[in-house]
């Protein structure tokens, strides 16, 4: 009886364990979403002025890794359809001596995106940076609306900080780099999600 008592006792401690680890999680995502909402995809527009890109990793040689290159094609896929104006290409030297945006540059102008509708952000060492450098910039040529090219799991990171730079946008997510597994995908979204929500609660959002 002893035993059959113990047994139970340890059923009830593990449910409520249970029950308040779900709990947690579920207030914790609450928590999350208020404060970082679903990226804003509806077009409100068919033109909008510019592009705004978000840098990545570049290789040691300059050029740019595959997940830089999906997001500029995307922007000049953009730029080519008539939707956006102009390519504003945001990022500095972050991961080695490469400035992002320079590689990017050569990248678009490959994929025949003129020069003279190109401009370089080459101070972003972060994504709070991309959309507050390049927004300043925006209202240096007069651009009144973007939109924010990024990968899938850099979306919901990406809208916050444009959303509080106060300017009509809209996000266009960029595809996957050719190779990118289920997995990865669904690690660099979890990756990100906790790296925000980390610090919301450090005070750097």
């Amino acid at each position: 009886m002893q035993k059959g008592k113990n047994d139970r006792q340890m059923k009830n401690a593990a449910d409520k364990i249970g029950w308040m680890t779900a709990g947690f999680l579920l207030a914790n995502g609450l928590v999350f979403c208020a404060m970082f909402r679903a990226p804003k995809k509806h077009w409100d527009q068919e033109q909008y002025d510019c592009a705004v890109v978000c840098g990545c990793r570049v290789n040691d040689d300059g050029t740019p890794s595959d997940m830089l290159k999906s997001r500029v094609e995307r922007a000049a896929e953009l730029f080519k359809e008539g939707k956006v104006r102009y390519l504003i290409l945001s990022g500095a030297a972050v991961h080695n001596e490469q400035i992002e945006a320079r590689s990017m540059e050569q990248y678009a102008r490959k994929l025949g995106v003129p020069t003279e509708y190109i401009i370089k952000e080459e101070q972003a060492v972060s994504t709070y940076h991309n959309l507050l450098y390049s927004c300043k910039m925006m209202k240096d040529y007069g651009f009144k609306d973007c939109v924010v090219v990024t990968s899938s799991w850099h979306l919901r990171k990406a809208d916050h900080y444009a959303r509080q730079q106060g300017i009509p946008y809209v996000m266009a997510e960029a595809g996957s780099p050719k190779g990118q597994g289920r997995c990865k995908t669904v690690w660099l979204h979890v990756k990100t999600n906790v790296h925000m929500y980390l610090n919301m609660w450090r005070g750097y959002y």
